[in-house]
């Protein structure tokens, strides 16, 4: 295994109580890292809208934080592999099945596919290690061309970590992806409108 001496972060966030949120990868895996001041050895980790997240000391060596992280991560992993031969949503995983299928060449295979009532930040998280993906209950009711889409950007996250040209070529083989995309970046919208006033549903 690779001796990992410094951690690069990514998506560095002040939060409140003097802690410090980053996004770092341990073993091609990506991790949610909070680092608290108030923390003063301990090490403790769990899982928030699908991503592993490790609370740290502020004052922890990278080093340190790599090789206590390891035994918590193989235990949280287990645990989800466990789980996921029971929680898998038979139909939710047959569709990502076919998608994957007809659209991606079966390049990529799930283990499972759930509704989650924890994604309420997300539209859909996976564990690529597990090939665990979880979909929001929120997108329940959408056309199941929007949910295909969240599906197949799921599923390609099974094969490539980032957001970068790759992914997108591969999320892009799926015909209605930039569809899928802007239909729910119409929703976010409206939900950040707040208001009650109705929005106008035809052209002149």
């Amino acid at each position: 295994m690779n001796t990992i001496s410094t951690l690069v972060r990514e998506n560095i966030q002040q939060l409140s109580g003097g802690r410090i949120a980053s996004v770092v990868e341990i073993d091609g895996e990506p991790i949610r890292l909070i680092a608290s001041s108030r923390r003063r050895k301990t090490i403790s980790a769990s899982v928030r809208d699908g991503m592993i997240q490790l609370s740290v000391p502020m004052t922890m060596k990278d080093s340190e934080i790599v090789s206590s992280a390891r035994s918590l991560i193989a235990k949280i992993k287990a645990r989800q592999r466990r789980s996921n031969r029971f929680q898998s949503n038979p139909e939710l995983f047959a569709r990502a099945v076919y998608l994957a299928r007809v659209w991606l060449q079966a390049e990529v295979h799930p283990t499972s596919v759930v509704w989650s009532d924890r994604q309420t930040t997300l539209w859909g998280s996976c564990t690529a290690t597990t090939g665990a993906i979880r979909i929001s209950t929120m997108l329940r009711g959408m056309p199941q061309w929007v949910i295909d889409g969240v599906l197949v950007h799921e599923l390609a996250h099974l094969k490539y970590a980032g957001h970068g040209q790759e992914f997108q070529d591969f999320t892009r083989r799926y015909p209605k992806m930039a569809e899928a995309d802007a239909f729910l970046d119409g929703v976010a919208f409206a939900q950040r409108r707040g208001d009650d006033t109705p929005f106008p549903n035809a052209y002149d």
